[in-house]
């Protein structure tokens, strides 16, 4: 075998995949492993990979590693699963800007992040997108997706990706049909009047339309995700059978009735904080990104700065009428999340990045700190970001810890996240698909050129 630092990981991968000798594993032997399961960390933890699967896992008393593997020396370092961001638009956040969701998905492995849900996108989008990732090295982040959100007529925004406005039950049960025929994951519907961003009202989807939907959904295989962060209108998704809600509760406090239906249908409770955070105060937002945004090297510089302009907030202001209703709201939001946490149900990690202000990258990080700012222990915040963002969609077998069997997907990091979540920023290298790349520069894998 061939023992290596990691700062040589890149050729050393690239010589071993492209060889025709024996078969294609790397060995990480050192790190603290957190896999992402309750169990305790793994103390020099040996990963043995295997093209682009994890084979065995386990501590260096426990393994032997085999004689034909490229070992990749990372003592003193630590190694968490590959982080989702499971309410992702892959937008910059920016002002204006020319929209590339592959370009989009591909930076997101510089700040750890293997695997994106995105819930509203133009279907022919989806399309592009779902087969330029679809293969384990693809040089992206794994996509699942609704594809176009579903709403109703006068939803300016969602008429933007070509989303479905059904009136009827059978307008309902037709789209779903179609979405499901062009390969969605999940769908995604609009339940919400937008009071809590701004003053005017907004339609709603007629609760007969929408249980015709989620009713067709289920019928179909596909789990449905609602925008509802309004309590009153969080529940009616639940009570038609909603699998789980894309924004956290913002306007009020969460009651046991909420809390059973949750439970009741196994639902998942994507935080989207970086949003209510955003909404509240979009300057002090962007400026709370940009160390992590510098860190990155993410580009272009400075972009949050722009965010912070008294033009720009001004412009955001008038967009979101009633933000301070949203930021008088916070620490509601916050307990709530706490709230249901502590009742069992899943919390996942979501940014609502793409939306004005949210920014790539880095808002996927600060939400980590938002969620252990909230009550979450690292470990929890961890998880939301990992296995409960794999057991959202049902993947929960193939990716989300490091255990055997599963994915490479796996970021190494120079400092302990348990210690302080900020850590999740100190990225050495993030393995996605077995594939090592540079959190500088991610357009760049270190393994071998894709032909």
């Amino acid at each position: 075998m061939r023992r290596i630092g990691l700062c040589a990981v890149g050729v050393a991968a690239a010589s071993l995949l492209v060889s025709a000798q024996g078969p294609r594993l790397t060995v990480i032997t050192g790190a603290t492993l957190i896999d992402g399961t309750t169990r305790p960390a793994v103390v020099e933890a040996v990963i043995v990979i295997d093209g682009s699967r994890i084979s065995r896992v386990g501590p260096a008393a426990t393994l032997t590693v085999p004689p034909d593997a490229t070992v990749i020396d990372a003592r003193g370092k630590y190694v968490i699963p590959g982080l989702a961001d499971m309410h992702h638009h892959l937008l910059s956040g920016g002002l204006g800007g020319v929209v590339n969701y592959r370009l989009s998905l591909r930076r997101m492995l510089a700040v750890g992040v293997t695997t994106v849900f995105d819930p509203s996108i133009p279907l022919p989008d989806f399309v592009d997108v779902k087969a330029a990732a679809a293969e384990d090295t693809a040089p992206y982040a794994r996509f699942f997706s609704t594809g176009p959100i579903v709403s109703v007529k006068g939803d300016t925004q969602a008429a933007q990706v070509g989303a479905p406005m059904p009136e009827t039950a059978a307008d309902a049960v037709a789209a779903v049909r179609e979405l499901k025929a062009a390969g969605v994951h999940a769908l995604k519907i609009q339940r919400d009047d937008l009071s809590w961003a701004i003053k005017s009202a907004f339609p709603l989807m007629k609760t007969e339309v929408m249980a015709a939907l989620i009713e067709e959904a289920h019928r179909q295989g596909l789990k449905v995700f609602a925008h509802a962060p309004m309590l009153r209108e969080a529940k009616a998704v639940l009570r038609a059978g909603g699998d789980g809600l894309m924004h956290g509760i913002i306007d009020q406090p969460v009651d046991q009735e909420f809390l059973d239906l949750m439970m009741r249908n196994r639902a998942s409770y994507v935080s989207t904080m970086a949003l209510y955070h955003d909404v509240s105060d979009v300057a002090a937002w962007a400026q709370r990104q940009a160390v992590n945004w510098d860190r990155a090297n993410l580009q272009p510089p400075r972009l949050y700065a722009s965010l912070a302009s008294p033009f720009a907030v001004a412009q955001f202001q008038a967009l979101f009428t009633n933000s301070a209703f949203t930021k008088d709201r916070l620490p509601v939001q916050r307990a709530n999340l706490k709230a249901v946490f502590s009742a069992g149900i899943p919390v996942v990690l979501g940014t609502d990045t793409g939306f004005l202000g949210i920014l790539i990258g880095a808002a996927t990080q600060v939400e980590l700190e938002l969620l252990v700012e909230a009550g979450l222990s690292p470990e929890d915040a961890l998880r939301a970001a990992t296995i409960n963002a794999a057991r959202m969609i049902g993947r929960e077998t193939e990716f989300g810890t490091v255990e055997a069997g599963k994915a490479a997907d796996l970021v190494v990091l120079d400092a302990d996240p348990r210690a302080d979540i900020r850590n999740v920023a100190r990225i050495h290298r993030t393995f996605k698909g077995g594939v090592p790349y540079d959190p500088v520069d991610p357009a760049r894998p270190l393994g071998p050129p894709r032909p």
